[in-house]
This record gives structure tokens, C-alpha cells and sequence, in this order.
């Protein structure tokens, strides 16, 4: 926080390397200027939460708002220590009037940001209540994804002008090479296009041509630099791609940075920033597949190399360490994302007016990055099989079901055909379950062999463990039903759909640490592979098995310790921790 003549100034550096400040001058309220300018400073400080200058921008115009809207009154606060719990109500009301539910609670969430890093008693606590107090946001209608149908037709549109952009950079490249290697192989007109070509490449500058139009985008200036240089009208469909191909959202595509590592041809580490994570959060490692040549526009890790290339020449002259260069008149070669994110809307509109696509329903498909986005989250869960850890891309859990996932139609309906094949499942697998279950202690073979149906022997050796395998015991190991009637050689999880089975209360601890092992995989496999690999044990043991204990029975006994080891050895060998 500095002053000048004209008031106040706060500059932010920010951690993604971007600079603004913000001047208080038009600020109303002279006497908020200087604690709020201190408050503001800590805020965006080392210690702060406002990480970024965008975010930081828009606590700072929450602020203005808040301090209009307090001028406006007719016995406004002229310090903070005079700012009364009726103010703020006659704000509210005022600001009600004005702006959504959703957008006041988010500005009144901003002022008390500020509010919390002034000092002690310059607020009075009845004040700072208000501020801090919980509120409903209101119902904001859940937006979902695209379909199938319409994902893929944007992709294929998207995918299609990036292709052309590829191709238009590829043949002014070839057309300098041959003029500077061999230039008789040109026609004239070609040596006298290709010339020009070659000192814009050497120098950066565009010829200034006159014009009587004032659309840039059919420019004889545009039309050169096209050729060589991406430019702003690029933008849309290179950002929608990157977005349908890579799952991230659009302000973590437009910081990336040239700054990457190749990894033996096959994927790309790139340092990412990834916002709202707060202090020391801000950048994440992430690790994109290359592919194959032919799929540079479908794996996220080629498209990133091809972008790099592709703007590698006006990366030369705007001297920008961002992935992003634009050849734009006035603003000649530039970084279009180095100052901020703000993106003009006719960067994504002009390529959108030369694909007209229709939704299910018939009417213009309305194209955002952010549906875009929750439409990749989806598939990607989808295709995990429901199993979020492993849907994982960009998000948390918690952000990726609240914000992405929850709500939407698809995932409903998707959701609901996952819930009744697995009851399905459930019910097929517990009926399959013929291990025979002896409950309560049972001291003598005859007891348990008339429960049971086995022989005295056989009951006798079950008592006295001679026939336990790794969780249950087995009447006749030689004789498998699950084996061709020889000598069982299948999956000792195989045995709950046995007849040969037999459980007694001695195996209840073996029970529960396979019970705890089966939690545990559910966490790290995706639900459909979990259920197919154990959904016949975890059925059969929690629905025909430890129904026929007490619960005082099942409690009381501890989960059997090593057999996670055990269990290990049913993936293969594991290489070494």
C-alpha cells in the first residue's frame, strides 16, 4: 500500500506472476480509504488469501459497491467504527433490489474477507456478526453437460477448425522454406507472396495495408499474419478443444506457460495453476499423454506440443513465457491471457457462427467451457465406473460431485441404471451363496454335524480346524464341486459358493478382516471391477452369513490379524515399497 497524489494505491503481485493495482481514488467515504487500503494490502500480502490479482479485483469492486451503496445513505458511516448493524441492513436492502440472492451473499462473503484483517475494535463485534453470518445462497438451477451427441459434435467442430489452423501455419512455413532453399521452384506469384512472408517471419512486422473496411477479420494485414502466426480469432475453437481434451477449466488452460518436460516421447509434465486451493495450493504437476502422431488432436499431451509449436514464431517477437500468442491488430504480437483472463467474446463467436449446431431438442447448442468441462468430468466418472477417486482429474471429490456431477440429468439416469444392476447383482449372489453356516458355540461333532449335514468326522475335524482354508473350512477339499469334482484348485473368494463350505464361530475374525480388505479395494478399483471381482463374498458374508450370528457374537470377536498379507497375493507378485 503506497500514496500518491491522486490517493491510495495497492499493487498486487500475484503468484501466477501477474501485476495490477488498484487505486481507491473514486472510492466514496474518505474515511474507509485507509484502513481499508492496510486491510486490502494483508489480504493480497504474503500471508493473504487472494492469491491472484483476478481475485483480488473482485474483492476490491465488492468494496466499491459496498462503500456506494453505504454513501448512498442518508446518514452514512463515515469511518468504520461507525458502521452500524442498520447499515448494513439498509444495504442489503438496498442491494436486494438490485442483484440476486446468489451474487449479494458472495459480495457480502467479500467485505467480510477485508473486514477480518482489520485491527481488533476498529468493527464492532455486532458488525462483524452480520458479516460473518451463515446465509443461504438460494437455488441455482444445476446446468448439466452435454449429451453424447452434442459433445461429440463439438469436439468434431472444434476439432475441425484447429485442424485448419494447423494446416494454413504448415503451408506459409513450407512456402518460406522453399523460398529460402529453393526459390525456383516457385512461380512468380508465389516468390512474391512468399517474400513478404519471409521478412515478417524475420522481423515480426505485418505491412501496414490500407483498407476501407473496418473488420479484421477479412483484412488483407489478417490475411498475411494468418499465415504464419495464430491470431485472437483462433482463440475459440484452440481453447474449446483444449478444454473437451484435456477435462481443465478454462482459466488453468489460458496460464499455462511453455515451461514443460517430455518424458521419453510419451507424456508431458506441465506445472499447472490451479485456483481456489488458497496459500501454497496454487500450482499442481500434471502429466499428459502424448499419443500417437495421427492423435495430436486427441490426447492432451500432443495437442500441448502442437500449441506450443504452432505459436512458437510469435512467441519469438511478444516475448511472452505463456503457451498463448496472438498476432492482433493494434496490439501486434502479445500474450493475449499475460495481463488478464478476460477473454472479448468474439474470440468465441466468430468460429461458433461457422458451425451451427443444434442440441437434442433441436435449438441452437449454446457452447461454454464450463459445460464443456462438467461434460468430460461426467464421462470420465462414467467411464470409472462410478468410482470418484478414480474419476479424479482436476478437482476434489467433494467440488467435483457439488459442482459437476450432482444435478445433472445424465448422471441421474446413468446412476440409476448402476444402482438397479447392482441390486440385481446383489440378489443373484446371495442367492448363489451355499456355504453352510453353524452359529452359537457348539462343543460337541454330533451337534454339529446334525446341524451342518456332515459326518461325526468331518464335524470333528471342523471343530478342531483341521479343515479351515483362509477364511472359511471346507468339508472336502478333495472333491470340489467348483473344480470338476477334483481337487479345488479356484479362488479361496469362491468358496461362499460352495456347497463344501462350512462356517462355524470360530471363523468370524477371518470374516471381518476379509470384510475390512473388501472396504479398502473398494476405494482404490473402480466399482464395477470391485463388484465383479468380490461382490459375491461381500454379498454372502454381510447377507447370508452374518445374519445367522448375534450381534453380541459378531462384536466380540476381532478381525483375525495378517490376512491383508494373505489377500495381497491374489493380484500376483507386488513390487517392492
Amino acid at each position: 500500500m503506497q500514496p500518491t497524489g491522486s490517493g491510495l494505491e495497492v499493487a498486487v503481485v500475484g503468484e501466477n506472476g501477474r501485476r495490477r493495482t488498484f487505486k481507491l481514488k473514486t472510492f466514496p467515504l474518505p474515511g474507509w480509504h485507509k484502513p481499508l487500503a492496510d486491510a486490502f494490502a494483508r489480504c493480497t500480502g504474503a500471508s493473504g488469501t487472494l492469491r491472484t490479482p483476478e481475485s483480488a479485483a473482485g474483492v476490491f469492486w465488492c468494496w466499491h459497491r459496498f462503500l456506494v451503496a453505504l454513501a448512498s445513505l442518508v446518514d452514512p458511516p463515515a469511518t468504520p467504527g461507525e458502521l452500524t448493524v442498520d447499515h448494513l441492513e439498509c444495504y442489503w436492502r438496498q442491494r436486494h433490489a438490485q442483484v440476486k440472492q446468489r451474487g449479494l451473499v458472495h459480495e457480502v462473503r467479500a467485505v467480510g474477507r477485508v473486514v477480518g484483517e482489520m485491527p481488533a475494535g476498529m468493527i464492532a463485534e455486532e458488525v462483524d456478526a452480520w458479516l460473518h453470518r451463515r446465509r443461504s445462497v438460494g437455488q441455482n438451477p444445476a446446468i448439466g453437460g452435454y449429451s453424447d451427441r452434442e459433445f461429440n459434435a463439438i469436439m468434431a467442430a472444434a476439432r475441425s477448425e484447429v485442424a485448419a489452423i494447423r494446416s494454413r501455419l504448415q503451408r506459409g512455413q513450407r512456402l518460406v522454406t522453399r523460398y529460402e532453399r529453393e526459390p525456383d521452384t516457385l512461380s512468380a506469384e508465389e516468390r512474391r507472396l512468399a517474400k513478404v512472408l519471409a521478412e515478417i517471419a524475420a522481423t515480426g512486422e505485418i505491412p501496414v495495408i490500407a483498407h476501407d473496411s473496418r473488420a479484421w477479420d477479412n483484412h488483407p494485414m489478417m490475411t498475411l499474419a494468418r499465415q504464419l502466426f495464430v491470431t485472437g480469432f483462433d482463440l475459440g475453437p484452440l481453447l474449446t478443444l483444449a478444454v473437451g481434451i484435456s477435462g481443465r477449466n478454462l482459466e488453468t488452460l489460458k496460464d499455462l506457460t511453455i515451461e514443460h518436460d517430455v518424458l521419453e516421447d510419451k507424456a508431458v509434465r506441465v506445472e499447472v495453476i490451479k485456483r481456489r486451493r488458497g496459500p501454497a495450493r496454487m500450482f499442481e504437476t500434471v502429466h499428459w499423454e502424448i499419443g500417437t502422431p495421427s492423435q495430436q488432436l486427441r490426447r492432451p499431451g500432443g495437442y500441448y506440443l502442437l500449441l506450443e509449436q504452432m505459436m512458437r514464431l510469435g512467441r519469438s517477437f511478444s516475448g511472452t513465457s505463456s503457451l498463448w500468442s496472438v498476432w492482433d491488430p493494434p496490439d501486434g504480437h502479445h500474450g493475449p491471457f499475460d495481463v488478464g483472463l478476460h477473454l472479448k467474446d468474439w474470440h468465441m463467436q466468430r468460429w461458433k457462427q461457422r458451425h451451427p449446431l443444434l442440441d437434442d431438442n433441436g435449438q441452437p447448442l449454446q457452447i461454454t467451457s464450463l459445460r464443456l468441462k462438467k461434460t468430460v468430468d461426467i464421462r470420465n466418472t462414467r467411464a470409472a465406473g462410478g468410482h470418484l477417486p478414480s474419476s479424479i482429474r482436476s478437482n476434489t471429490m467433494p467440488v467435483l460431485f457439488t459442482n459437476y456431477l450432482r444435478g445433472d440429468p445424465s448422471v441421474h439416469d446413468w446412476a440409476g441404471g448402476v444402482i438397479t444392476a447392482a441390486l440385481s447383482d446383489a440378489e443373484t449372489a446371495a442367492q448363489a451363496c451355499h456355504a453352510r453356516v453353524l452359529a452359537g458355540q457348539v462343543t460337541t461333532p454330533n451337534n454339529a454335524a446334525l446341524q451342518l449335514d456332515v459326518t461325526a468326522t468331518t464335524a470333528t475335524d471342523l471343530l478342531a480346524g483341521n479343515l479351515d482354508t483362509a477364511v472359511t473350512a471346507c468339508a472336502d477339499i478333495d472333491h470340489s464341486p467348483l473344480d470338476g469334482g477334483g481337487r479345488c484348485g479356484v479362488s479361496f473368494l469362491m468358496c461362499f459358493g460352495c456347497s463344501n463350505a462350512l462356517v462355524t464361530h470360530n471363523h468370524i475374525p477371518k470374516l471381518k478382516a476379509l470384510l475390512d480388505w473388501l472396504i479398502d479395494e473398494r476405494g482404490k478399483i473402480a466399482l464395477d471391477l470391485w463388484w465383479r471381482r468380490y461382490g459375491m463374498a461381500w454379498i454372502a458374508i454381510t447377507e447370508h452369513i452374518r445374519p445367522k450370528f448375534t450381534p453380541a457374537e459378531w462384536d466380540r470377536a476381532q478381525p483375525a490379524e495378517g490376512l491383508p498379507e494373505l489377500l495381497a497375493l491374489l493380484d500376483g507378485p507386488q513390487e517392492p515399497r
